[in-house]
């Protein structure tokens, strides 16, 4: 049985951005923890997780493709404000990516706990035989991860 094509979503410019959120039963502060501590990323994001450099400004990724093979991405940390914001010049390693994206993390708090926006950003810089496709299957792997990390992460006490 095939699986229905994905509707593009409002904040989804095929080939150039793509945008997904996803609440969570977390406030901000603990939610900052499953972005950025190894160990939970793990859970959600990626088979493997560290963050790397003399300044610890990388964060450095393996995951499996969508062919089974394994993916090495990094994010070069362009800049943080704890609790609210991660911003990443982001790449897939040895994929003949001549630019990386920019992908963006943001929290913000909602009555139930928080709200987590990705913006990934910059495809179109990506050669036109890769941007497309890069796009899409970002738009998969987005989806997939935070439906993972909202199962993932604890519910939040009363």
């Amino acid at each position: 049985m095939r699986e229905a094509r994905e509707a593009i979503r409002q904040g989804d410019i095929p080939g150039v951005q793509l945008r997904r959120r996803q609440d969570l039963a977390l406030g901000p502060a603990e939610a900052w923890r499953w972005l950025v501590e190894p160990e939970r990323l793990c859970l959600w994001l990626a088979e493997e997780a560290r963050i790397a450099g003399d300044r610890e400004e990388e964060l450095l990724l393996r995951i499996t493709g969508d062919r089974g093979e394994p993916v090495r991405e990094r994010g070069r940390i362009l800049g943080t404000i704890p609790a609210t914001l991660w911003v990443l010049s982001f790449e897939r390693l040895e994929a003949g990516w001549t630019a990386p994206t920019r992908l963006t993390l943001r929290l913000a708090a909602t009555p139930a706990g928080c709200e987590l926006d990705v913006l990934q950003e910059g495809f179109q810089r990506l050669p036109l035989s890769l941007g497309l496709t890069a796009w899409e299957s970002y738009r998969v792997r987005w989806r997939t991860a935070l439906a993972r990390l909202a199962a993932a992460v604890p519910l939040r006490s009363a």
